[in-house]
């Protein structure tokens, strides 16, 4: 009896000792491993440079051939200067009553109306400068304004090959547009009519005719050298807000 009792205590201590040599080593593998790991990250991460690839890590990292090739790919590239003119969407084909309604429908407010435009397709004269217009009631200050370049040109219409009927339908078309996007100032080009018959500006003339027609209409003035001269007119637009 005292034989078994010895014996099982003897077989205690020996796995008590056995446990102890097992966490000996693994404690001093410990730095082994993590020496190991560091050195394997870090050699990861020189051929991710190295490559010009992402890091595991997910830091997107650019070789430096590619830095270099792409400066000199940009070297003569100059910032884009801002135009101030607005790209409009074509207005949906629907009759002028019902745009209307729609936009009344939407703000609440009905924008300045054209009125339907009636001339003859003949040349027309005017029996005033046409190099301007003001309407009656509104000051000689908009004439200054507008060729001083107080309201930028915020969208142009070049009518160039157009008939006298596409140049009309085209004209209200972008009165109309201009007005609902609230943009006050606008440029339309009709040209100087050096490609008429018998040399006759005709469009021209029309075009700044049917300008003093339009409600819409506060005043016009003769472009600029730089912005089309006598072949084109900048106006302002009554906005209602």
């Amino acid at each position: 009896m005292r034989a078994d009792k010895k014996g099982l205590s003897e077989l205690k201590r020996l796995q008590k000792e056995a446990a102890a040599s097992e966490a000996a080593r693994s404690k001093a593998a410990a730095p082994e491993i993590a020496l190991s790991k560091t050195t394997s990250s870090k050699t990861t991460s020189r051929n991710t440079r190295a490559q010009g690839q992402k890091s595991p890590e997910g830091h997107g990292v650019v070789a430096p051939g590619d830095i270099s090739l792409f400066r000199r790919a940009v070297k003569t590239a100059k910032p884009i200067k801002e135009s101030h003119h607005a790209l409009l969407p074509t207005l949906p084909a629907a009759p002028a009553p019902i745009l209307r309604q729609r936009r009344e429908s939407a703000t609440g407010k009905e924008p300045a109306a054209l009125p339907t435009i009636a001339d003859r397709h003949g040349a027309v004269r005017l029996n005033r400068d046409e190099t301007r217009f003001v309407k009656a009631g509104c000051g000689p200050d908009l004439i200054k304004g507008l060729k001083r370049g107080k309201w930028p040109i915020g969208a142009s219409l070049d009518l160039h090959g157009a008939t006298l009927d596409q140049a009309r339908t085209r004209l209200d078309e972008f009165l109309e547009s201009c007005i609902t996007h609230q943009i006050k100032c606008v440029r339309v080009v009709h040209g100087k009519g050096y490609g008429s018959k018998d040399g006759a500006s005709v469009l021209k003339q029309n075009v700044r005719r049917w300008l003093t027609q339009i409600s819409a209409v506060l005043a016009y003035v003769e472009c600029a050298n730089q912005d089309g001269g006598a072949g084109a007119v900048q106006i302002l637009l009554r906005i209602e807000h």
